[in-house]
């Protein structure tokens, strides 16, 4: 048997050992480098957190979040306008009565502004609001030219409402008074909710236009009937229901009787089944009585 020395039992230990401290050590710098990565990664987050807080804080207070759109849409048009993107052509169609200038006014755009800026949107509205304009297509071609499309309204009547007269179209739209000398020779209907009811009423008269363009004014009476006002001076009161049987008796009458030799100044069709005239007893030459 052999008998070993101290160092020499001891060595083989010591080199276990030493093996056992090196693998610890190097566990422990491995966690702390991973604990050290985790560190900065948390640190990380809290920051983008608190940032993210501080954010929706911001965007939360009134104002902020036009504030941020403004300045966003103002660098994009800035930048597009840059690169040529302005606006520099308008080109307006189907518009007569409407002036130029005022359709240009109300699209609310000069030259050379960025054309991105320009809402065809917002710009149709205040065209469509134009007196004379029923309806609007308004469109942006890149890179700088605004098209528009107006289709305007029809004059149909002048309506004669609290002593104001003014342009109706047929669907009883108020055009403007403005323009009333200009369409003198369109029918007068004159009573409250008479342009609501006018366009039936000249649907039936346009199936004698020979006797209908004689007439200078429709009233509506106690809203429920027509009175027709001749240029001759003839007064015809039709009745509240079947207007265009009572419309053709009429155009038969006038074809029988001589209205100013006869010296008729009414015709009540009302009823059904008669027609009762008045009369002008005295006839009257240059307005005065022979």
């Amino acid at each position: 048997m052999r008998q070993l020395s101290f160092n020499d039992r001891l060595a083989p230990k010591r080199a276990v050992a030493g093996r056992r401290t090196g693998y610890h050590s190097r566990m422990r710098a491995a966690w702390l480098r991973n604990l050290r990565r985790r560190a900065r990664w948390f640190a990380g987050a809290g920051v983008g957190f608190v940032f993210a807080v501080l954010a929706g804080w911001w965007v939360l207070q009134p104002g902020n979040v036009h504030f941020l759109r403004v300045g966003v849409e103002s660098i994009f048009h800035d930048t597009t306008a840059s690169l040529g993107l302005t606006v520099e052509n308008v080109y307006s169609v189907g518009h007569r009565e409407a002036e130029p200038a005022t359709i240009l006014t109300a699209l609310g755009i000069q030259r050379g502004d960025p054309i991105f800026a320009f809402a065809p949107g917002s710009a149709r509205a205040r065209v469509v609001a134009l007196d004379w304009v029923k309806n609007a297509t308004i469109e942006r071609r890149l890179p700088n030219t605004i098209r528009v499309h107006i289709v305007e309204r029809q004059p149909f009547a002048l309506w004669q409402h609290n002593q104001r007269i003014q342009i109706i179209d047929r669907s009883g739209q108020v055009i403007n008074s403005r323009d009333v000398p200009n369409y003198s020779h369109l029918p007068l209907i004159v009573g409250a909710d008479a342009p609501r009811h006018a366009p039936a009423l000249f649907n039936t008269l346009h199936s004698a236009f020979a006797v209908a363009e004689q007439i200078v004014s429709a009233v509506w009476i106690g809203a429920r009937r027509w009175d027709l006002h001749f240029e001759n001076g003839l007064t015809v009161s039709l009745p509240e229901t079947r207007t265009d049987q009572a419309w053709q008796r009429l155009v038969h009458l006038l074809s029988v009787y001589d209205v100013r030799k006869d010296r008729i100044t009414a015709i009540d069709l009302r009823l059904p089944d008669r027609a009762i005239f008045r009369v002008d007893p005295e006839p009257k030459i240059n307005g005065n009585a022979t």
